[in-house]
């Protein structure tokens, strides 16, 4: 046991893992909050400032205040998503954010609650060290690791709750159970889109589709948790996972909530991975390449 806990302490202590999928999910979360606030600006002062949708935050109720709250959010969205990573820009992008959905909180959406959680233990996580202009390479101080480790290992507990406890709950439906609560979910006019209309057609006019796809629902948040984990399986629940919340997004139009789930799905693999798939890719990009323009000898006999 002291052994294992020994183990462990030194692979907390050691380095910063999962800073490629930590900096994916930090672009994500960024660019979901500054599309929400620049598709709002016809109507940021109903949203905001109007004492009905906003009736406790009263300073945002003055002109000058609320445009400063309002574009000084934009600017500070801007950066976190270029990747300007210290602590104190860290926790004020949180306390605007929170500032942002607690002042209109008809903004939000399936997503907000788990953004919130998750941007929180972002405060304390490196996650700066990729595609950032404000690049943070991996700490040498074995307490910033630990701190690191340790709320990146909340937000994968947090994933995995929260897949959980959405399959246990449509476990318990009848409409999930006899495989029809997609149609009804579909049938909802508010949940569609018009340029993949045609597509919710296709799934709602096949009860092959709607079974599958509830079933499916179902067991793969379930046993998400215990999968995602799996050293060999863990591939095929992420990929099923992907393509679950790509149909959240095409069929429903939860576009943004769709891309936050992706991104946390993503953050399971480590910069290993990342960097294999990387270099897989990059390879074969070169073998097309050298095959496209390969110059054809020439047979003058």
């Amino acid at each position: 046991m002291q052994k294992n806990l020994e183990i462990s302490f030194y692979k907390l202590s050691n380095s910063q893992y999962h800073l490629i999928g930590l900096s994916i999910l930090r672009i994500v979360i960024g660019l979901h909050l500054l599309w929400q606030l620049l598709l709002s600006f016809p109507i940021r002062e109903e949203l905001w400032q109007s004492h009905f949708l906003n009736p406790n935050i009263d300073i945002l109720h003055a002109n000058f205040s609320f445009n400063f709250f309002y574009f000084a959010g934009i600017f500070i969205m801007i950066f976190y998503t270029l990747g300007l990573g210290n602590f104190l820009f860290k926790l004020l992008t949180y306390l605007f954010v929170l500032l942002l959905y607690a002042a209109s909180p008809f903004l939000g959406d399936g997503g907000s609650n788990i953004l919130m959680i998750v941007l929180a233990y972002m405060i304390f996580t490196n996650n700066s060290a990729y595609f950032s202009l404000f690049s943070k390479k991996c700490s040498q101080n074995p307490f910033s690791r630990i701190t690191h480790n340790l709320f990146l290992i909340l937000i994968l507990i947090q994933t995995c709750i929260l897949y959980f406890f959405a399959g246990f709950f449509k476990a318990q439906g009848a409409m999930w159970l006899h495989g029809t609560a997609l149609y009804y979910i579909l049938n909802i006019d508010s949940f569609r889109m018009l340029n993949t209309n045609f597509l919710t057609e296709i799934v709602i006019n096949s009860s092959f589709l709607l079974t599958v796809g509830a079933y499916s629902a179902i067991f793969l948040q379930l046993f998400f948790p215990l999968i995602v984990f799996n050293k060999y399986l863990k591939y095929l629940v992420l990929v099923g996972s992907i393509f679950f919340h790509l149909g959240i997004a095409f069929l429903m139009g939860l576009v943004q909530f769709g891309m936050i789930m992706i991104a946390l799905d993503l953050l399971f693999l480590n910069d290993k991975e990342y960097k294999f798939i990387y270099g897989t890719i990059f390879k074969k990009r070169n073998l097309i390449k050298s095959r496209l323009f390969k110059p054809h000898s020439v047979n003058n006999s």
